[in-house]
């Protein structure tokens, strides 16, 4: 049989030619070597082969190890910023047509979500029956704390009524705004005895005509809000221009999450409730505050009742308003996680776009949204209050700032009533020692009996102190009344 003709250096056809790496196949055979042979097949060792097959397995590169995926900063948009973006979305109620001035791109879309999603279990369905027609209302009211708890609405501090006997240890978010507008307030200095200074304003309030039982806020939104608006469409404009897809559609997705929210939100009202007081109801006066800060609030118990016992809350028109929030809180987290993944998939020059984009709004919620958030405040503030009269003075120490407080409140219709004047001074003053129960008696019986609060030997030489040291601090006290005491005069 004739064999095929072969060049020289071409391998003898059926020669085993191995195509593992790594493998040794021996000294190559040549046809001119005498030792030659067309028919000749090189072994190789079963041992070897698979020692150097496992070796190449282990050593093989991971099926991540050549992309080009990275996690970048970019991505990481949607859990920064989340506070700032949430009071501006949770003012949209108040803001005439704001809601349709929510669609841009902005960052905190992770915590908006999760905010939302906690929203959504604070829903309460306004249950009683509509008298006229006999059907269920179809209204919701939704908690907005968990809104702007961020922004200054927290609950206000303890009240604690002189006449009514009302205590509460919470308040509403109006007597907050009451207390951080006292606190900046600058007061006159008393001079005494000092020890830790006690601040005392003593708030005179009045009915304000356009106080109702339910009160709805309408403000002008600023015109700035345009600006994160078009800079959003440019920017996924300019993407999808250079084909920047990754982010153009990331863009885009954050302009409908925060729409879509800003639309809902904004279909409903920000109402102020507050309870109407009985007919024949006593004074409101009461001391809201503690520790250092002590407002006295003078006035009808109507107006009292909306400091301490109003509050906020959103009313939707439908039942399904359960249903958008959750939905919301889907969309918002869905983008933030979205983000994370795609945003690195862009080229520099997209991401460069996204990021414009969100730093674009987080300085309009950061900067200009923070000075109309504070005007927002004080307009409900005095929509529902007005303008109260603040007198405010810092005394050197507790004891006279109460003593201070009980001059306030004799000068009413019940003066020099022993019990409400007793009961004062044990909410803000020690009780049980015998020197400071000694000291309230002596005030008490001046007060009521409507003797001058000057003071002497036989006053802190009382017979029921044997001790030296207990008699030297009730002259000390007596001297604090003797300083409220001129303070009050002073103020006339």
């Amino acid at each position: 049989m004739d064999l095929p003709q072969r060049t020289p250096g071409q391998p003898a056809s059926g020669t085993c030619r191995s195509s593992l790496p790594g493998v040794y196949k021996g000294p190559e055979v040549s046809d001119d070597s005498p030792s030659s042979n067309s028919n000749m097949i090189i072994p190789l060792k079963v041992s070897d082969t698979i020692e150097f097959q496992t070796r190449s397995l282990v050593t093989d590169p991971s099926p991540l190890a050549n992309t080009k995926f990275i996690l970048d900063s970019a991505s990481v948009a949607g859990l920064l910023g989340g506070e700032e973006a949430m009071s501006t979305v949770a003012l949209a109620q108040i803001y005439d047509r704001r809601k349709w001035l929510g669609w841009y791109n902005t960052p905190g879309s992770y915590t908006m979500g999760k905010r939302f999603r906690r929203l959504a279990h604070s829903i309460v369905s306004d249950s009683p029956a509509n008298p006229s027609s006999g059907a269920k209302s179809e209204m919701v009211h939704i908690d907005p704390t968990l809104l702007l708890q961020h922004d200054g609405w927290s609950k206000g501090p303890v009240f604690k009524g002189i006449y009514s006997g009302t205590s509460m240890h919470e308040t509403g978010p109006l007597a907050s705004l009451l207390m951080k507008k006292c606190i900046r307030m600058s007061g006159t200095k008393v001079r005494g005895r000092t020890t830790q200074p006690v601040n005392v304003t003593i708030a005179k309030l009045e009915q304000h005509p356009r106080l109702q039982p339910q009160m709805r806020f309408h403000h002008s939104p600023p015109i700035c809000a345009i600006i994160p608006i078009a800079v959003s469409l440019a920017t996924c404009a300019i993407c999808g221009l250079y084909g920047e897809w990754y982010a153009f559609f990331m863009i885009l997705l954050g302009i409908l999450a925060r729409g879509l929210t800003c639309v809902f939100i904004g279909s409903g009202d920000l109402v102020f409730d507050h309870p109407k007081s009985a007919e024949g109801s006593p004074p409101g006066d009461g001391i809201l505050g503690c520790d250092h800060e002590l407002i006295l609030l003078r006035g009808n118990e109507n107006v009292v009742n909306a400091v301490t016992r109003g509050r906020f809350f959103y009313s939707f028109g439908s039942k399904n308003a359960c249903r958008m929030v959750e939905l919301c809180s889907f969309f918002l987290i869905a983008q933030a996680i979205v983000q994370l993944i795609c945003v690195p998939q862009s080229d520099l020059f997209g991401q460069l776009m996204f990021v414009l984009s969100i730093a674009t709004s987080w300085v309009y919620n950061l900067l200009f949204l923070s000075v109309d958030k504070v005007e927002v405040r004080h307009e409900i503030f005095r929509s529902v209050l007005g303008s109260p009269n603040l007198e405010k003075s810092v005394f050197p120490n507790r004891s006279s700032a109460v003593v201070s407080l009980l001059l306030s409140v004799i000068d009413k219709a019940h003066p020099g009533d022993p019990e409400t004047m007793k009961k004062i001074m044990d909410g803000l003053l020690p009780s049980g020692s015998l020197v400071w129960e000694t000291w309230k008696g002596i005030v008490i019986e001046h007060l009521t009996k409507r003797r001058p609060l000057h003071f002497d030997d036989t006053h802190w030489n009382h017979q029921d102190l044997p001790s030296e040291t207990d008699r030297s601090l009730l002259r000390t006290l007596l001297k604090d009344v003797e300083t409220a005491c001129a303070a009050s005069q002073s103020s006339e």
